[in-house]
C-alpha cells in the first residue's frame, strides 16, 4: 500500500496526486513533538530518490535522502544560509558554496546557525550517475566534481548528446 494510501485511510484527504502533499500530510499527521522530530518521523518513511527543503517562520530544513542519490548543496550570502539541488543556483545569486550535504543529512537552519543531523540508518551511498549525464547544468558541481569535466571525460562534452532524441 503506498503512503497516500495509507494517510488516506486514516483521514487525510488530497488535492493533488503530489509526493510534496503526501510529506506534508506525514509532518502534519507525526505524532512529533515539535517541527523538527515531525519532519524526521516523515522523512524515515519516505523510500527512493529525494533532496527536498522544507520552510517555517522560523527555520528552514533541508534533507538529503539515506543514499545520496539525488544532490543538496548548503550556500552563504551576507550571512543568509541558502539551500539549493546544484551549486550554479548558489552562483547565479551571488552566494558562496559552502559544501554538500552528506547522503542521509538533515541540516537545520535557524537564526542561531546550521545544525546537523543524520535522522536515517547508514547505508552504502548510491549517487545517480544521470546528475552528471543529463539533469545538473554544466557549470555546476556535484559532490566535488565540475558536471562540465566530468562530462568531457566521458566523452559527453557535446550538449546535444546529453539530451533525448525525438522518436520518429
Amino acid at each position: 500500500m503506498t503512503l497516500q494510501r495509507t494517510l488516506q485511510k486514516q483521514g487525510s484527504i488530497f488535492s493533488s496526486t503530489s509526493d510534496t502533499e503526501t510529506i506534508l500530510h506525514l509532518i502534519a499527521t507525526s505524532s512529533g513533538k515539535d517541527v523538527n522530530s515531525r519532519f524526521i518521523d516523515a522523512v524515515r518513511q519516505l523510500e527512493g530518490a529525494f533532496s527536498l527543503v522544507a520552510l517555517s517562520s522560523t527555520k528552514m530544513i533541508g534533507c538529503r535522502n539515506a543514499l545520496g542519490i539525488r544532490p543538496l548543496v548548503l550556500g552563504e550570502r551576507d550571512g543568509a544560509w541558502i539551500l539549493a539541488s546544484e551549486t550554479c543556483a548558489l552562483d547565479i545569486i551571488g552566494a558562496r558554496f559552502v559544501r554538500d550535504l552528506k547522503p542521509g543529512e538533515m541540516v537545520i537552519v535557524t537564526a542561531e546557525g546550521v545544525e546537523s543531523l543524520f535522522p536515517f540508518e547508514k547505508q552504502k551511498p548510491r549517487f545517480c550517475i544521470f546528475e552528471y549525464v543529463y539533469f545538473s547544468r554544466p557549470d555546476s558541481s556535484v559532490e566535488g566534481r565540475n558536471v562540465y569535466e566530468a562530462r568531457k571525460k566521458m566523452g559527453l562534452s557535446s550538449p546535444s548528446r546529453t539530451r533525448s532524441m525525438p522518436i520518429s
